[in-house]
């Protein structure tokens, strides 16, 4: 091998390997390349902080904003863009069940003051009775709407003999009045009407044979105590005749 064939050889090696460490060192020196998460857009929805069964009242600390990935609102949602406001679903009531964590939809509740509120508040296949009362037979102004009551039915004739007998025990009260909720402030309610809770053959009942004469009086049953027993007991024995107020 001549001397100028070795000579290329060698400057070709030397050649080589000086690239190989140029290489080497630019890809020490080179800043590593991290893929970024795509930042999804979002928009703020209001949401249920708790769950909330049927017929069961909103308030505004229940329910919270949360950030929402714009791909899957719904026009029905209520959103902070949009103008919504907690405070608005004060005393809302709750038509179908609300789950914690799901968005708030206007086909789920019904607005304080809203028509249907009452139906809203009704248990399936029940029925909204008023009947007349005074504060005297409403147990002097306690009886608030959701509370349980049995209903006492006075009738007088014309031997001024008064008889009076149980026509319904354990209905719970809608409204007092035209009072519908809960109000912390107001203990005591003095109204002339009470609107009740009734299956449609109680209702019936009462339309057709009591609603437009003699009295009726309220008994308040206990949160805490289930009386049927004795209740059921008492009606046994039919019906008390009271006269000049003893019986």
């Amino acid at each position: 091998m001549n001397v100028t064939r070795i000579a290329v050889l060698g400057v070709a090696l030397v050649a080589g390997v000086g690239a190989f460490f140029m290489m080497m060192n630019g890809n020490k020196n080179a800043p590593s390349q991290i893929a970024q998460p795509i930042q999804e857009k979002t928009a703020r929805v209001l949401v249920a902080d708790r769950s909330f069964q049927r017929g069961e009242r909103l308030t505004a600390d229940a329910v919270k904003w949360v950030d929402w990935p714009e791909k899957a609102l719904s026009e029905a949602y209520i959103t902070e863009a949009s103008g919504g406001d907690p405070a608005e679903l004060e005393k809302a009531v709750a038509r179908t069940a609300i789950i914690a964590g799901e968005p708030i939809i206007e086909a789920k509740i019904v607005r304080a003051g809203s028509s249907g509120l009452l139906a809203a508040v009704l248990e399936p296949g029940m029925r909204a009775v008023t009947m007349r009362i005074t504060p005297e037979t409403g147990v002097s102004g306690f009886v608030l709407p959701g509370d349980r009551v049995d209903v006492y039915y006075s009738e007088s004739n014309d031997a001024n003999r008064t008889t009076t007998e149980i026509i319904f025990e354990d209905v719970r009260v809608l409204a007092i009045n035209t009072v519908y909720t809960e109000n912390p402030e107001a203990p005591v309610i003095e109204g002339a009407n009470a609107t009740v809770e009734l299956s449609p053959e109680d209702a019936e009942y009462f339309i057709n044979t009591r609603a437009s004469r003699g009295q009726m009086s309220f008994a308040l049953r206990s949160v805490f105590a289930n009386d049927d027993g004795e209740a059921k007991e008492r009606r046994d024995q039919g019906i008390k005749v009271i006269r000049y107020g003893r019986s």
